[in-house]
């Protein structure tokens, strides 16, 4: 199946790497076999929106290729895309399915951040403390009585960013104030273009420079490194993040949507 989306482009780079995609002509089959937790990672990808007709079929299509409950308790589909097509997505919506819009931005280079903070030390991830600390980090992004079971999460999946990073596929890095990680995220090569993962800052951190300094080090680490022509980021299309990405000259190039259910 071929795509027009570079947001989809470069997700199913970074599927191949950690994972496992199969095509099936008019949809592909995307799995993560040590991460049957992650949503995200175990999907189908059809080529077109939803159309009439197409719930039950869709549902089957993933029970019958990726599973069932216990161990896949929701559904997940994405379709190529790049002005926000929706489709027929009524009978989903009636089933209990949530639409989930994304915006990707890009740049050819990111201007220097506003505030930049000086005193951070901007590290790429390396052995096995450090990873702990980049989960550790994601972690405070939920509440605190969810924490333990998205830590199992964040460990199974940044297992497989790991090991992609060290195939040479990318970089992980961290922001550090003193010895504390504060900010992280993935930056992977793809063709000519580079994809972030996973940008995340402290809560207690928030709105001190932290994602900026480190998105724009991080696009510049590449540019030296791999020369990439194009920086991309996908994002919730409402999320508070954007007008950050913004501000560096990232731009909306492409709107995409898919849906998600827990069952």
């Amino acid at each position: 199946m071929r795509v027009r989306s570079l947001g989809l482009h470069t997700d199913l780079a970074l599927h191949t790497w950690r994972g496992v995609v199969r095509d099936r002509v008019d949809h592909l089959v995307v799995t993560h076999p040590e991460a049957p937790a992650f949503r995200d990672g175990n999907l189908l990808v059809f080529e077109r929106p939803p159309e009439h007709g197409d719930l039950q079929r869709w549902c089957d299509l993933f029970d019958g290729a990726i599973g069932v409950p216990p161990a896949y308790p929701y559904r997940s589909f994405d379709w190529d895309g790049i002005d926000g097509e929706e489709g027929e997505l009524g009978p989903f919506l009636a089933a209990g399915f949530e639409r989930e819009p994304r915006l990707v931005l890009a740049a050819p280079r990111l201007l220097p951040p506003r505030r930049p903070d000086p005193a951070l030390r901007l590290v790429d991830v390396a052995g096995d403390a450090a990873w702990c600390e980049a989960v550790r980090l994601q972690a405070t992004t939920v509440e605190p009585g969810r924490r333990v079971a998205y830590e199992g999460l964040l460990r199974a999946v940044m297992r497989l960013n790991r090991r992609a990073v060290e195939a040479g596929h990318g970089v992980w890095w961290g922001a550090y104030a003193g010895d504390t990680m504060v900010g992280t995220l993935g930056l992977f090569r793809v063709d000519e273009l580079a994809r972030y993962q996973a940008v995340v800052t402290h809560p207690d951190w928030r709105g001190r420079g932290v994602a900026s300094t480190l998105l724009h080090h991080a696009a510049e680490a590449a540019r030296t490194a791999w020369g990439s022509e194009l920086v991309l980021l996908e994002a919730e299309a409402d999320g508070s993040a954007v007008s950050i990405y913004r501000r560096l000259g990232l731009d909306p190039i492409e709107r995409r949507v898919g849906l998600g259910h827990r069952r």
